[in-house]
């Protein structure tokens, strides 16, 4: 017999005989005692995670963090310089819910970023005014089991969201701040899997939609302003912890 095939029937040889071995003491694993939707719980639902966004990509999504990013353009008159924005952001979203009675839950998030930076054009640097956004969520849930370690967590939220931008509309240009204002509607459809009493896992989709949105756009001590709407769809994994109060 060639070497290769006995190196490749020892693998899955081996293969088979970790799984059995790891799935008769997973058989004899007692069930979780309590479940997850019981009232008097407490859920950090967002210890860590990751956020997949169709407009910025991957992106960290836990309750502190701070992100650098730096995007660099090739001028489009040839021979022109390139330009160059990095900016740095910090925020601070503490997320929980409780559960009032068995399967029904009240929570919320609270979300405060700040992000300043820089643009270098043509040799010069101009910094980039710093900028605050703010969330404040309030959502109800209710939590579906499909066993003891599997479920279905629906949450809706309806809040209030300023968000804040800066830009230089063109080279030598002061400065433009962009600030949009609104309720925001925000439903995720949570797939819950428990590791064991405490922590979980929870991923799904989220989507998010401004209602009556107000944008306003200050550039040189003047300002202009019009209605505005946003709708975000986006991916969520994350990490959580369920405490029995």
């Amino acid at each position: 017999m060639p070497g290769r095939q006995r190196l490749v029937i020892t693998f899955v040889v081996s293969l088979l005989l970790v799984v059995l071995s790891w799935s008769r003491p997973a058989r004899a694993e007692r069930e979780l005692i309590v479940p997850f939707h019981e009232g008097g719980h407490l859920v950090l639902d967002q210890l860590s995670g990751l956020r997949i966004d169709p407009t910025s990509g991957f992106a960290y999504a836990g309750p502190v963090g701070i992100a650098f990013r730096s995007t660099k353009s090739d001028s489009v008159t040839p021979g022109g310089p390139a330009s160059e924005t990095s900016t740095t952001s910090v925020w601070f979203a503490p997320s929980a819910d409780f559960f009032v009675t068995e399967h029904l839950s009240l929570g919320g998030r609270i979300e405060i970023g700040h992000t300043w930076g820089a643009v270098e054009d043509g040799g010069r640097r101009l910094e980039l005014p710093g900028t605050t956004s703010m969330t404040f969520l309030p959502r109800v849930g209710f939590y579906v089991p499909f066993s003891d370690r599997i479920g279905l967590w629906p949450r809706a939220g309806l809040g209030w969201s300023s968000v804040e931008s800066v830009s230089f509309l063109s080279t030598g240009s002061a400065p433009s701040r962009e600030t949009v204002r609104a309720m925001v509607l925000d439903v995720d459809l949570s797939l819950v899997y428990r590791f064991g009493e405490t922590f979980f896992m929870r991923a799904g989709p989220e989507v998010g939609v401004t209602l009556g949105g107000r944008r306003t756009v200050e550039t040189g001590g003047t300002s202009a302003g019009g209605g505005a709407s946003v709708l975000n769809i986006s991916g969520v994994v994350g990490f959580g912890m369920n405490l029995e109060l």
